[in-house]
């Protein structure tokens, strides 16, 4: 086989265009919409109470055994460490060329890859994190307490921290003009590190809970993962109850705009009024994507916030507190808008980065014998699969949303008055919807 064409790094998501849908565009934006109204009134007349009071589910001690022997765990950490070790070889020795597998492995691997990962496996993050084990071992040559740090970690900084984290590196992902070179990618590498094990001498192994972006998006999107630990038991449970028994951190809802903000403003760039107004303009396009970037987040976020405040009207808690009591419920929206865009990205380009980390130097070599593999891109033959695919992510994300926030509001509300509470985020989530299938499909 002949070696494959270099890591592209173009946007692969999206690929599918509102002509490859089943049926034409304005029909599927009203069946979206029907969808999510129909769902509503269905759970406002069959789900009057809470159903999810509990995780509940089928405990497992053979699998919780197994997850928790220090052998797997130790097992785990080191791949992972290796791994990134392996990573860290090609960034700071290897050739400033898209061919270095850092690229793909930080863009594709890592945060496509999470996506899954954490649905299949749980907030696997938090157990293999190469940056836990380096603190861990930091603390073990100074024999000191992990869990300890010289300042204690205020109760109410939750993850705002992570929010921080996560909008620098969608930042870098989808601003940042140089981020597919190595000086570039080497300053931001060092930044995550600095800043998370740093932060962990100071405040105590808490803060990469906090903190790191990657397992603050892990730990989100595990919510709908169908493994729970409750207690000391790993469980197998409904992912919805899971999710909806979840009581998010302060901080939750900065996570999930900045998720979803994000990757609604990555389409948004694709559309043929951004692409015009940018090149047209005398303002340089790091400040507009820069700017736009900061309005999705910051939209989504403001929305959410006051739609989820209009619950007090009909509540017993102070306004500020239900956009985090329900941010739980765009998690599945979170996760539907990720597949949509980004499966095509993990599917052929996640095949490069295999290919490419054979040589992470770029001298030729064949380290784990990938190096010659050709990437299977045969997905692209079929864009009208891709686009049912794309639209089915993103409708039922959307009507999970509305089951996981219907669920949310009949246990935080009298039960008289939950569907006139829920009505501004029923409205909110089909205008989400509706953007998003514009914004993907967009010409």
């Amino acid at each position: 086989m002949s070696p494959t064409p270099p890591l592209l790094l173009v946007p692969l998501h999206g690929i599918a265009s509102r002509h490859d849908l089943p049926l034409p565009f304005p029909f599927v934006l009203l069946g979206a919409g029907v969808a999510l109204v129909v769902s509503f009134v269905v759970l406002g007349v069959a789900w009057k109470r809470p159903r999810f009071a509990s995780v509940g589910g089928v405990g497992l001690p053979r699998l919780t055994r197994f997850v928790d022997a220090a052998g797997t765990r130790v097992v785990a950490r080191v791949l992972v460490l290796v791994l990134f070790l392996w990573v860290g070889l090609a960034l700071f020795a290897g050739q400033d060329l898209l061919t270095n597998p850092v690229f793909g492995f930080v863009f594709v691997w890592v945060w496509v890859g999470l996506v899954p990962l954490s649905l299949l496996l749980g907030p696997f993050w938090r157990a293999v994190s190469p940056l836990r084990t380096l603190h861990r071992l930091l603390c073990a040559v100074a024999r000191t307490d992990p869990r300890e740090g010289l300042v204690t970690l205020p109760a109410g900084v939750g993850t705002w921290p992570g929010a921080v984290c996560l909008a620098a590196f969608t930042w870098l992902e989808l601003v940042q003009p140089d981020r597919t070179t190595l000086p570039v990618m080497r300053v931001w590498a060092l930044a995550w590190l600095v800043v998370v094990v740093l932060g962990a001498i100071v405040f105590g192994e808490r803060w990469f809970a906090a903190s790191d972006p990657f397992e603050v998006y892990s730990s989100t999107v595990a919510r709908l993962s169908p493994w729970h630990r409750v207690g000391d038991v790993v469980r197998l449970v409904n992912p919805l109850a899971g999710l909806t028994a979840w009581r998010p951190p302060p901080g939750a809802v900065g996570v999930v705009a900045v998720l979803l903000g994000s990757t609604a403003f990555d389409s948004f760039t694709n559309t043929s009024w951004w692409l015009r107004t940018v090149q047209s303009s005398a303002v340089p396009s790091v400040l507009w994507a820069t700017a736009g970037l900061v309005v999705m987040i910051v939209l989504v976020l403001v929305s959410f916030v006051a739609a989820a405040a209009w619950m007090a009207r009909y509540g017993d808690r102070p306004w500020s507190t239900y956009a985090r009591l329900m941010a739980g419920s765009l998690v599945p929206i979170v996760i539907g808008y990720a597949v949509a865009h980004y499966f095509t990205l993990l599917v052929v380009e996640g095949q490069r980065v295999l290919v490419n980390l054979s040589d992470p130097l770029g001298r030729g070599w064949d380290l784990l014998g990938t190096h010659r593999w050709a990437v299977d891109s045969s997905i692209f033959d079929h864009p009208t699969a891709i686009a049912v695919v794309q639209l089915l992510a993103i409708v039922v994300g959307h009507v999970l949303g509305v089951v996981a926030a219907h669920e949310r509001a009949v246990a935080l509300l009298p039960t008289s008055s939950a569907l006139r509470g829920q009505w501004p985020m029923l409205v909110l989530m089909v205008a989400y919807t509706g953007a998003g299938l514009v914004l993907l499909f967009s010409p």
